[in-house]
């Protein structure tokens, strides 16, 4: 019997209601901030020792970090290429001069000998990207960022609950973003995080989060009022979104259980076709697969073949990123691409739908369906 499984779906609750009653049943709460200070609250337990800040996207997150970053002219951000466009845009806006790096196969995360050797002295700072939620490899571009005293940024945007080694991502760079966006697996609608690990760069974030003024320092009775100090904007979450936002959080482990339990499901049924040459999720990034399960097509025919195939039978699949260096506006931009390992997965990976409202029996129906193509 055919389903219809979407690619995205939202979280079900009842306590979406009952916040926002509660928040509209009282102005005090909006002066309070209660419900961001009830998601910050949350938030520590990942994130205990750093400065977060809940703003209205990852890429208000991101574009404080350019203004933290005091980018001068001539200044180059090493990124990889095969992310969302926010993550140049940041840096671009401000100036900067983008050197676009290959991905490494197997984390799809940008790969730390390349990084190595985009190093100049013009580098300003290193921006990896955690793709599906999965770890990059975020020990050698630490080690190589201290090595050159460069600032690393981690694009976590699609890895909250995913770890390292025991430890949050977006807790390993000096700057890191997540995003809580409506496509996320938890979600405030739309809403994002800004982590500051490194203490010494926390005030003047707060002060570009506060639209360029000393706010935080007058709060905390520093200073006898508050003025224009830097450059600044409208970074914070609206507190209706934060309400949201809250609810998800306080089910977060039941959230992320059912990801993974989704995940697990999808790899068990699929990993047959490693025989055809066909590529999952690894199996060693199952325990942190909470945002996307992908597969990995042997070329770009078979994967619009796929896809036609999967959503004629009512399962909403999709592709992902067009790579930034080869894109309309990208190509003004250096690029180094000895692999290139960025073109080929772009043009081969399929996305598959995986989210709270999904059930096993969903994920078995659209594995039959991805099997009995490869059979045919």
């Amino acid at each position: 019997m055919k389903r219809e499984i979407k690619f995205n779906s939202f979280y079900s609750s009842d306590n979406y209601t009952k916040n926002l009653e509660k928040l509209f049943a009282d102005y005090e709460l909006f002066r309070q901030k209660y419900f961001s200070n009830q998601c910050i609250a949350l938030l520590k337990d990942d994130y205990p020792d750093s400065e977060i800040l809940l703003t209205h996207s990852a890429t208000g997150a991101l574009e404080m970090i350019a203004l933290a970053l005091d980018i001068q002219e001539g200044d180059e951000i090493i990124l990889p290429s095969y992310t969302f466009v926010s993550t140049a845009n940041a840096f671009a806006l401000r100036g900067a001069k983008l050197i676009f790096v290959d991905i490494e196969m197997e984390t799809l995360g940008i790969d730390p000998e390349l990084v190595q050797k985009a190093i100049t002295n013009k580098t300003k700072a290193i921006v990896c990207v955690h793709y599906a939620g999965q770890a990059c490899n975020i020990g050698s571009l630490r080690k190589i960022a201290d090595d050159h005293e460069l600032l690393l940024i981690e694009d976590a945007a699609m890895a909250f609950g995913s770890k390292h080694k025991g430890q949050s991502l977006g807790s390993f760079g000096d700057y890191s973003v997540v995003s809580f966006d409506i496509t996320k697996h938890l979600s405030a609608t739309q809403g994002g995080l800004l982590i500051i690990n490194k203490p010494s760069n926390r005030k003047k974030a707060l002060q570009i989060y506060h639209t360029g003024t000393n706010r935080a320092a007058f709060e905390h009775g520093d200073v006898p009022y508050y003025e224009w100090v830097v450059l600044g904007s409208k970074y914070q979450m609206p507190e209706t979104n934060a309400a949201i936002l809250q609810v998800q959080l306080a089910d977060c482990e039941a959230i992320l259980s059912h990801q993974k339990m989704l995940s697990w499901n999808y790899f068990q049924n699929l990993k047959g076709l490693s025989s055809l040459g066909i590529k999952l999720t690894p199996e060693t990034n199952l325990e942190n697969n909470y945002h996307e399960f992908y597969i990995i097509c042997r070329s770009l025919d078979e994967r619009k073949s796929l896809r036609t195939f999967l959503n004629a039978n009512g399962v909403e699949a999709i592709f992902h990123y067009i790579p930034l260096h080869s894109s309309h506006f990208g190509v003004q931009f250096e690029a180094l691409m000895p692999e290139n390992n960025t073109t080929s997965i772009s043009s081969r990976l399929l996305r598959l739908p995986i989210h709270s409202g999904m059930n096993i029996e969903d994920v078995n129906y659209t594995c039959s369906l991805i099997l009995n193509f490869f059979k045919a």
